[in-house]
């Protein structure tokens, strides 16, 4: 492409690991850094070891070694969004002007709205204990508008919180490392 040739592959992980570690480096001991990457769709976690080395020339040389990369393919930020859409969709469907109606997430336009308006949520939630969420003529001129507290969201993504650390262990595991091995 460039001109250059490619010796290696790396994914963003370890790219952003490398040069992470190279500025952070300390001279005299090997430093371990986790990143910790929650995506979309998948959450990823690499540990690296930065050390300085001198080499037969005498010369002090900066090195990074990947020492584990681990995986969770099936949990990403997405998953807390169908959390959310799974609360909207039940409020919805559970006003006295839809019952007895269909479900909302039958309607492809609505289901995207209401994702539309669960990275908004997210976001407020993030830094706020509560929030009123409305999503005007959300489906046959019905217009959704309650208030939604942050720990019943909390609640429900119960389940995902506790799958957040089993990358980082498996990775920490992976590294022969321990949580107080990371600096």
């Amino acid at each position: 492409m460039a001109g250059l040739t490619v010796l290696q592959m790396v994914h963003e992980n370890v790219a952003a690991a490398t040069y992470f570690g190279l500025e952070r480096m300390d001279k005299d001991k090997p430093v371990h850094i986790m990143f910790y990457n929650m995506g979309g769709q998948d959450t990823e976690v690499a540990i690296a070891k930065y050390s300085a080395v001198t080499n037969e020339k005498k010369k002090t040389v900066e090195m990074v070694e990947i020492l584990a990369e681990t995986w969770d393919k099936t949990l990403g930020g997405g998953e807390f969004d169908d959390v959310l859409v799974n609360i909207m969709a039940d409020e919805f469907n559970n006003m006295k002007e839809r019952k007895g109606k269909d479900d909302v997430r039958k309607n492809i336009r609505a289901v995207k709205r209401l994702y539309k308006e669960a990275s908004k949520v997210k976001d407020t939630l993030s830094a706020n204990k509560n929030m009123i969420i409305k999503v005007p003529e959300l489906l046959d001129y019905v217009t959704l508008k309650f208030t939604l507290e942050r720990a019943f969201y909390e609640d429900k993504c119960e389940a995902l919180f506790s799958r957040v650390a089993g990358p980082a262990q498996q990775a920490l595991e992976k590294a022969g490392l321990k949580a107080s091995d990371i600096d």
